[in-house]
């Protein structure tokens, strides 16, 4: 018997809650119209602004750190060029770091390890998504406005780790 009460109880709770209580011969074509904002759009908060992927970070980490890996030692595509150099004034001390051009400080970067798992190899596979990833580092490193650029010899381009061997 309680539990009916507690059912019922709850039931008119929840059907009253979208009652709206109207002056007496109000009706719906008298009633006051909304006032709609056109600026508002609350459903665009949901939508991402951009048509681009969202790919997790420890996909991008796993490239950024290979990425990163490629400015200090020898660069692992199938034919690396034998006179390759490190673009870094100091491949030893003077490396560049997440934090060169991640400034902001939201992310820990210690809590994003290098992680090759089936989404990686997903993602590696797409050259047009890779070829947009690398041109927007490869833009970060050079840019002024991020401190890893004073760690470089001069600018970076793709070509400074996918230098081929030429005589091959």
């Amino acid at each position: 018997m309680k539990w009916t009460v507690l059912i019922t109880v709850l039931l008119l709770a929840g059907c009253n809650q979208n009652v709206e209580v109207v002056e007496p011969g109000e009706t719906l074509e008298n009633s006051p119209k909304p006032v709609v904002n056109p600026e508002d759009r609350p459903l665009a908060a949901i939508v991402p602004p951009t048509d681009e992927p969202k790919v997790p970070p420890f996909v991008k980490a796993y490239f950024m750190h290979t990425w990163v890996e490629a400015l200090y030692s020898t660069p692992q595509n199938k034919n690396p060029n034998p006179k390759w150099q490190s673009p870094l004034a100091d491949s030893e001390k003077g490396r560049v770091w997440c934090t060169d051009c991640h400034i902001s400080g939201q992310v820990d970067f210690e809590k994003i390890p290098k992680m090759r798992m089936p989404l990686v190899d997903q993602y590696e596979n797409d050259k047009e998504f890779m070829a947009d990833l690398m041109k927007k580092w490869v833009a970060r490193l050079n840019s002024d406005e991020f401190k890893a650029k004073v760690k470089l010899k001069g600018p970076v381009n793709c070509l400074t780790c996918h230098a081929t061997n030429p005589a091959e």
